[in-house]
């Protein structure tokens, strides 16, 4: 079986493997890279979080709104 997950907490970890449904005993090859990402995404991962807490089109206006 080959997995791939992108983007996991080190503290998140144990759960997946647990969530995969392997033992203790089981061997498993495991490649780790610090994830890094571009403005782009970090500012998709932003909005989508206002989004989910309710920030609409039209407050995000209002916030942006230059008032000099």
């Amino acid at each position: 079986m080959k997995q791939i997950l992108k983007n996991v907490k080190v503290s998140e970890i144990p759960k997946i493997i647990a969530q995969l449904g392997l033992s203790g005993e089981q061997e498993v090859n495991l490649t780790i890279e610090e994830a890094s990402e571009n403005l782009l995404a970090i500012m998709d991962r932003v909005g989508k979080k206002a989004q989910d807490k309710g920030l609409t089109e039209a407050q995000l206006t209002e916030l942006l709104a230059d008032e000099s």
